[in-house]
């Protein structure tokens, strides 16, 4: 039988494949696991797998520009220095947010419809 993913594995994969400047969330990946398990990704080596396949894509959205409306939204919640940070180093998402945006690539729309069914309940 194949061993069951844990939180942390999902943290130790995030830090092996993905820039530190994105560990920024406090998480305990209790909620990331639940969906991870639900969509399939069961173990270390799928997770890895999963993050590896579409880290260019993922790193790509993550460094795409914000628009003005945005960077003022978010300047005027997180403050200005918080926001300067992500302009000029060109990074937008935490971990649990890139694992879900990775979640979003593999599934498509039977994600999103599961992501809007966890957000209305």
């Amino acid at each position: 039988m194949e061993p069951t993913l844990t939180a942390k594995e999902i943290y130790d994969v995030l830090r092996q494949t993905l820039p530190q400047q994105n560990d920024f969330a406090s998480c305990d990946y209790t909620d990331e696991l639940k969906e991870l398990l639900a969509f399939g990704v069961t173990s270390k080596l799928k997770f890895l797998d999963l993050i590896v396949k579409h880290r260019k894509e993922l790193l790509s959205i993550d460094e795409a520009p914000l628009d003005d409306f945005h960077i003022q939204h978010y300047k005027s919640e997180y403050g200005e220095e918080y926001m300067d940070d992500r302009i000029k180093n060109k990074f937008w998402f935490a971990y649990p947010a890139l694992i879900r945006i990775t979640l979003e690539l593999e599934f498509g729309e039977k994600y999103k419809s599961y992501a809007n069914k966890r957000d209305n309940i």
